[in-house]
């Protein structure tokens, strides 16, 4: 028996915040017990325990190589169960964490399974790896799937921050200048629908509040053909300028 011991400390956000920022959604984690540990906890925190589930890895299950058995049941058995509640979701967010990138699990595998067994529901391969170096960070790439959503079907005056947890108060200073140039702010978390979410592709523009956004908003500008505002880094040179953004 080896004694260990898990820290209590949680940082302010996590995972949960930014996955529960898509509305008709439901998660799934897929991981060791202490790494669920502090989505359980955060969950629980914020009243939306209904919208997780957690599947324990054990030791014997890495062992004997059954993740991809426990990986496509454990999502299965959940969306039945939503079902029959009434309360399937759009979208399936689907989390792993570090301990997946030493035991080589099948994604493509998983994910082609899950997409037969429910086909009118898009599936988000995520993972939670923060010792990852060789890809973007976990919040980013989780951010860069929510975006990924986004449709420009009929543009509006609109303008959509990314990066920030909460919508822009009402008196932050750029909100203002662009409410007085007839624009509206918008953000992840005012959305309650997908299609709403989905809207937020029509924007004039995107903000991107923090540097780790900017993989983000270049790939929907890219994808898109919309242009942002760096707010973290003003010369950004990609990016548009204040001026630039209050005369769109």
């Amino acid at each position: 028996m080896t004694a260990c011991f898990e820290k209590p400390e949680r940082s302010c956000f996590n995972l949960t915040h930014y996955a529960r920022l898509v509305p008709e959604s439901h998660i799934v984690f897929i991981t060791p017990p202490g790494c669920s540990r502090i989505i359980r906890l955060s969950a629980i925190e914020q009243g939306v325990s209904d919208r997780f589930t957690v599947f324990n890895l054990e030791q014997s299950d890495v062992i004997s190589g059954s993740v991809e058995e426990i990986f496509i049941e454990g999502v299965q058995q959940t969306i039945d169960r939503l079902t029959d509640e009434e309360r399937r979701p759009k979208v399936m967010l689907t989390f792993t964490s570090c301990v997946d990138s030493f035991i080589g699990t099948d994604h493509s595998y998983v994910m082609s399974e899950l997409r037969a067994y429910a086909p009118d529901i898009i599936f988000m391969d995520l993972a939670m790896d923060p010792i990852n170096r060789e890809t973007l960070a976990p919040l980013v790439r989780v951010h860069k799937n929510i975006a990924a959503l986004f449709e420009k079907t009929e543009p509006c005056r609109s303008i959509v921050w990314l990066g920030k947890w909460i919508p822009p108060e009402p008196d932050d200073p750029l909100a203002v200048k662009l409410a007085e140039k007839g624009f509206v702010s918008r953000h992840l978390l005012q959305c309650e629908t997908l299609d709403e979410l989905r809207e937020l592709g029509n924007a004039a523009a995107f903000v991107a509040v923090t540097k780790i956004m900017l993989p983000v908003v270049r790939e929907l500008k890219a994808r898109l053909g919309t242009p942002y505002y760096n707010l973290a880094e003003p010369d950004d040179p990609e990016s548009i300028s204040e001026e630039e953004l209050l005369s769109l």
